[in-house]
């Protein structure tokens, strides 16, 4: 990233780019993970896993950014550890109000708010957080939980992820006509059928993904957030990642 002067030390700047990269090598692999599992069963784990943590640093730094924009430093520890936390679903809902008031500050209001508006509208992608949120904030530790006969109480992240799913069905019209055919089907096409739905659901979150990159480049983000959303790009993340069968 070029040298910008708006408040971040050297350190921080290095740790802003190795950040990144984590991110995205996090988002890229745990999306293609959920596009190309054959099992849903055997892979949700390693994908929520994956995302959650991708998703949650890169809310993170979004919104940090925003913070150097605005008042010239990068939020507190405190403002992470207290506020913010693993709170997907308070840091998107922050996020996606403050794009929105940031837009007139876009060099291609035209290009940025198309993306916006997709993330705003997407049935799926608020449930997606949730149960992100879920799975981050404790339900990765649902079963050992138990285990401790100490349960918690909140959902499964799994069953938090049918909803997700569910909403996709009911909401989204593509969606909700390839689970017509397929139920009626059944067989090969029924299977076809939930690897699109699972692709779906990596699309909501590439789309998410992909519109705060995008902010970052158009200059909603501050000085820094556009090498930043050059350099967290979906499409930086290359097939090296991935062994070739």
């Amino acid at each position: 990233m070029a040298k910008v002067q708006d408040g971040l030390s050297d350190t921080q700047a290095f740790a802003l780019i190795f950040e990144t990269t984590g991110t995205r090598n996090l988002l890229g692999l745990g999306s293609w993970s959920l596009r190309h599992a054959r099992y849903r069963e055997s892979t949700l784990d390693p994908v929520m896993t994956m995302l959650s943590i991708g998703v949650e640093k890169l809310m993170k730094m979004s919104l940090g950014l925003i913070n150097v924009a605005e008042r010239g430093a990068w939020p507190s520890h405190a403002q992470f550890k207290k506020v913010w936390r693993h709170d997907l679903s308070l840091m998107n809902a922050e996020l996606l109000v403050a794009l929105r008031g940031r837009l007139h500050l876009a060099t291609h209001r035209s290009v940025v708010e198309p993306l916006l508006l997709g993330v705003e509208s997407d049935p799926g992608w608020q449930p997606i957080v949730d149960a992100l949120r879920r799975y981050g904030v404790s339900g990765r530790f649902y079963h050992l939980d138990q285990l401790a006969e100490q349960p918690q109480t909140g959902e499964q992240p799994e069953a938090l992820w049918d909803e997700a799913e569910r909403a996709l069905i009911d909401h989204d019209a593509g969606t909700k006509a390839s689970w017509n055919a397929a139920s009626e089907a059944g067989g090969v096409q029924w299977d076809s059928f939930l690897h699109d739905l699972e692709a779906r659901m990596a699309l909501s979150v590439e789309n998410f993904w992909t519109l705060l990159s995008v902010a970052g480049v158009h200059g909603m983000l501050g000085g820094r957030g556009n090498a930043w959303g050059a350099d967290v790009a979906p499409d930086m993340v290359d097939g090296r990642q991935i062994r070739p069968h």
